[in-house]
C-alpha cells in the first residue's frame, strides 16, 4: 500500500492493531490520534522500537474528538506534515452503561457526543481534505480502481443490535451505519470510498478490564459467539486496511461484520 492513514483512537485496542497491521502493509507515514497524550506517545517510542528497520514518519497528535475546532486543527496538522490524507480510521469510542430510564443526560451527551458526533466532525474534515487531493498511486493497470481517499468507520454489532443497559452505545452506533452508507453516496463520484466494520466481542484493555471481562467471556461461549472466543485486535485491523485499500476498490457503502458468527444466531 501507498500513501497516508490517519488513525483516531489510536493508543490502544483497535486502532494501535490498525496502525501496526498499516505499517505491515507498506504504510510508513501515520498519523496517530488519541484523546491520551501519555499512551500515545508511548505507542509510537513502541512502533519505531518494534519497526526499526522501517523509515517510519509517525505524527501523534492528542484530540478530542468531540472538540469541533480541534478536530479541524488535526486533520490540518496532519495535512501540513504529509500533503494528503488516503486512508481514514476513525475508531474512537466510548461506552457508559445504563437502563433508558436511568440514563444522566451528562453520561448520554458523552457517549453520542464521541461516537457520534465525533465521527461526523472527523469524517467532514477527511473528505474536505480528500476531494483537494490527486488520486493515490495503485498497482492495478486499470485506472477505474483508484481512488482519492479512503474512510473506515469503526462500527459494532450493536450498530445491527441492542444490548441490555446500552442505550447510549447502541443508539451512536446504528447511527453511524446511516453515516457511512450516506457518505458512500454523495462521495462515489469523488472517487471516495466510505464503508464500516462491525466488530463483535474483542480481546482490548477495556473487554479485559475486571469489571467487563465476565461480560466478554460469556457473550463468546459458542451458544452466542459460533466460533467460541473473542477476536483479538489484529482480526479487526486486518479487515480494516483490506477495506482501506486497492483490494476492496469495488466495496463502497459496506458495513462488514467481523463478529465470528454472532450475528448469524
Amino acid at each position: 500500500m501507498k500513501g497516508v492513514a490517519l488513525i483516531t483512537g489510536a493508543a490502544s485496542g483497535i486502532g494501535a492493531a490498525t496502525a501496526k497491521a498499516f505499517i505491515e502493509k507498506g504504510i510508513a507515514s501515520l498519523i496517530l490520534v488519541d484523546v491520551r497524550q501519555e499512551p500515545l506517545s508511548q505507542f509510537r517510542a513502541d512502533l519505531l522500537s518494534a519497526y526499526a528497520s522501517i523509515p517510519l514518519d509517525i505524527l501523534t497528535i492528542q484530540c478530542d474528538v468531540t472538540d469541533e475546532t480541534g478536530v479541524k486543527e488535526m486533520v490540518k496538522a496532519g495535512v501540513e506534515r504529509f500533503g494528503r490524507i488516503d486512508y481514514a480510521v476513525n475508531s474512537a469510542g466510548i461506552t457508559n452503561k445504563s437502563k433508558v430510564g436511568e440514563y444522566k443526560t451528562e453520561d448520554w451527551d458523552r457517549v453520542v457526543n464521541v461516537n457520534q458526533r465525533g465521527v461526523f466532525f472527523c469524517m467532514r474534515e477527511q473528505l474536505a481534505q480528500m476531494e483537494k487531493q490527486d488520486y493515490t498511486p495503485i498497482d492495478s493497470k486499470d485506472p477505474r480502481r483508484a481512488q482519492r481517499g479512503s474512510i473506515v468507520n469503526v462500527c459494532s454489532i450493536n450498530s445491527f443490535v441492542a444490548a441490555r443497559r446500552n442505550a447510549a452505545y447502541v443508539t451512536s452506533k446504528h447511527a453511524i451505519v446511516g453515516l457511512t452508507k450516506t457518505c458512500a453516496l454523495d462521495y462515489a463520484a469523488s472517487g471516495i470510498r466510505c464503508n464500516g466494520i462491525a466488530p463483535g466481542y474483542v480481546e482490548t484493555p477495556i473487554t479485559l478490564a475486571p469489571e467487563n471481562v465476565e461480560v466478554l467471556h460469556r457473550s463468546t461461549l459458542p451458544d452466542k459467539t459460533p466460533q467460541g472466543r473473542p477476536a483479538v485486535p489484529e482480526e479487526i485491523a486486518d479487515v480494516i486496511v483490506f477495506l482501506s485499500g486497492e483490494g476492496a476498490s469495488y466495496v463502497n457503502g459496506a458495513i462488514w461484520e467481523v463478529d465470528g458468527g454472532f450475528l448469524c444466531l
